[in-house]
């Protein structure tokens, strides 16, 4: 079945099972079975993993499937797998169904069908029950390198050939034996064929583990009972869900046109993002047209293993908050039948093969945030202002000739969310779809010829409003060996929306040697940048955005906001209109900070962060940069 032939994002519709009747407390048993299920699946995965962006990052998914792809449960790990491994599933039984026996052990990474990308490769392991086909034990994670034109990350690649190499349902073991010469094939042809070798193997016995408990769960309750279960679970989720969308006014909500910065190639060409979100009765949707057209890079999206899951995050996440949602509802397929998304062929956001769609973790986070931005009128306190929605996702890799291999270290950097009603924002953390852990700097460190000199809050301060915008971190990392560097990133030039008159957020920056006489501008996104030993890179993640007018704010709140350096004076006295007495005590001087205030809503010339640092970044030189430089020569 080509591209052309194959539907996408077709659900394979309600389960033809004949059920059997399970009592209310089978039912919460085996909803609980499920779950620590697939947490002790990824339990194994990031504990056995021999790379970082799993083992420390946790960038993985696992779950348990039926026969076709319908999902029973899925791990509480990245939001960016919750749903795509439907879609391996689906793409690789096209040419597989029929022929699955026990013992087969199925790698897939095709992004045309099915994968959330090509480093995101798919194990999984089917489950029998007296010789019939029950369903599949999968993950999926972020292996270190795909065999592309470059170490790690190939954000500008001419087409999906030149990104990775590509395994379209591949039996990795036939009937329990492995398949000698697909193995070689696969770690052959990768820089790091170790630590791939290790977290595949890991990835299997997941997969094992989770095959082995639930046939533990049939032989106890029986493969209808537990089937049935599993159904009526996916069917209670829905029903939760079209719930919480039923009580939306019917309507269209639109957000504020997104751009992105470039295609990875095309410098200062910004590519567009329209956002709009249907509500129809108990059914959502998001439509993306007028979105950019597709590039001739590795920056398109795979539509369905990134795209329809950024809109099933996107919907769930707003009205099934496990936080603050009264009942537990379970993360399975029926979360994903109520949720469609429109996306025309031939844009960024629905690619045509074989375009490369290697670098597709911004857009879809823009999509998340431009979703909630576009609800902010219908559910005021559901949502956040503009979040950071952006990451920069580094390669930074050089060859041992110790090793024989390729080093390769993969780093995620975190921005912040934006404001949201009642509370201020939370600080350097990955938000939205990425929601990966940051690298302890100690496993740097250890494991590869690379120093950190800096990481903390960025010096800037928050964006104001009623509720403040979380900040950014900034972080310097230097080579201590000649290596080449890599990154998939955005948000330069477009800040994270404020919302009800809350200051727009702060954009991202990334320099080469920053602050020394060697400094360099880079864009977000660079394919194969050499650094030599002693250089260093400074990542800058955005500030996100303010909620509520900041002249709302208590003047006391912008006192202690300043003693904390989550505000300036200046900006104290600009944008939130609290003006001091006494600089040195910060004494609030009430009358003017009243008078002023009343001139600032009949006057407002800044309401962005990114224009009020519009000249030049503050410096953030370091002792231990300076030192840096001093030992490798840089001034």
């Amino acid at each position: 079945m080509s591209t052309v032939e194959y539907e996408l994002g077709k659900h394979p519709g309600p389960p033809e099972l004949e059920r059997v009747e399970v009592d209310p407390i089978t039912m919460r048993v085996l909803g609980g079975a499920f779950h620590a299920i697939a947490k002790e699946m990824s339990g194994v995965l990031f504990r056995m993993s021999y790379s970082s962006i799993i083992r420390e990052s946790e960038d993985l998914g696992a779950g348990i499937f039926d026969a076709l792809g319908r999902e029973l449960c899925e791990s509480d790990s990245t939001p960016m797998h919750i749903g795509s491994l439907p879609w391996y599933i689906r793409g690789f039984m096209r040419h597989l169904e029929g022929k699955i026996v026990e013992g087969d052990v199925i790698i897939h990474n095709h992004p045309y069908y099915g994968a959330s990308h090509s480093p995101d490769i798919a194990v999984a392991v089917p489950i029998f029950w007296e010789g019939e086909l029950q369903g599949f034990a999968a993950v999926t994670a972020h292996v270190l390198d795909v065999g592309g034109s470059f170490p790690g990350i190939n954000a500008d690649a001419f087409d999906m050939y030149a990104e990775a190499k590509i395994y379209d349902g591949l039996r990795w073991y036939q009937a329990g034996e492995l398949n000698e010469d697909l193995d070689r094939m696969v770690f052959d042809n990768v820089r790091t064929a170790t630590m791939n070798r290790g977290d595949m193997n890991a990835m299997m016995a997941a997969c094992q583990l989770g095959r082995d408990r639930m046939l533990r769960l049939y032989e106890r309750y029986g493969v209808d009972t537990v089937m049935s279960a599993a159904y009526d679970w996916m069917d209670y989720s829905e029903a939760m869900l079209r719930e919480q969308i039923r009580a939306l006014p019917d309507g269209e909500y639109t957000a504020p046109t997104g751009w992105l910065d470039d295609d990875a190639r095309n410098r200062d060409v910004r590519l567009r993002i329209e956002t709009k979100v249907i509500v129809d009765g108990d059914e959502i949707t998001i439509d993306l047209t007028g979105s950019n057209a597709e590039v001739p890079t590795g920056y398109n999206v795979p539509y369905e293993g990134s795209l329809l899951v950024g809109a099933y995050y996107a919907v769930r996440t707003i009205l099934l908050d496990e936080v603050t949602f009264p009942e537990h509802v379970p993360q399975n397929d029926g979360v994903f039948r109520p949720v469609k998304v429109i996306a025309p062929k031939g844009t960024i956001y629905n690619p045509t093969f074989p375009r490369a769609c290697f670098s597709r973790f911004c857009q879809v986070q823009r999509v998340v945030d431009n979703t909630i931005l576009a609800l902010a009128d219908a559910l005021p306190e559901g949502v956040t202002a503009g979040n950071s929605a952006g990451i920069h996702f580094c390669a930074y890799s050089g060859f041992s000739e110790e090793m024989g291999e390729y080093w390769l270290y993969l780093e995620v950097n975190e921005g912040a969310y934006g404001g949201r009603h009642g509370k201020d924002a939370m600080d350097s953390v990955d938000n939205l779809m990425a929601n990966t852990r940051n690298n302890p700097i100690e496993e740097l460190d250890l494991r590869f010829p690379i120093r950190c000199d800096q990481y903390e809050l960025r010096p800037e301060p928050a964006a104001p409003g009623r509720w403040r915008g979380g900040i950014g971190i900034i972080r310097r990392n230097r080579f201590l060996v000649d290596g080449v560097y890599s990154c998939e990133g955005d948000r330069q030039t477009d800040p994270p929306r404020g919302i009800f008159g809350g200051w727009d957020g702060l954009v991202a920056s990334c320099r080469k040697n920053p602050d020394t006489a060697q400094q360099e501008i880079l864009p977000a996104k660079v394919t194969g940048v050499p650094f030599a030993a002693g250089e260093f890179i400074e990542f800058r993640e955005p500030n996100a955005a303010g909620y509520g007018d900041p002249l709302d704010r208590p003047p006391g709140d912008v006192r202690e906001d300043v003693l904390d350096d989550f505000t300036t004076i200046a900006l104290a006295r600009d944008a939130y209109g609290v003006v001091f007495a006494d600089e040195r005590t910060l004494e609030i001087d009430a009358a003017a900070t009243e008078a002023l205030r009343g001139e600032l809503r009949n006057s407002r010339s800044v309401t962005s962060l990114t224009d009020y640092f519009a000249a030049e970044l503050p410096p953030s030189t370091k002792p231990v940069s300076i030192a840096g430089n001093a030992e490798f020569g840089m001034t």
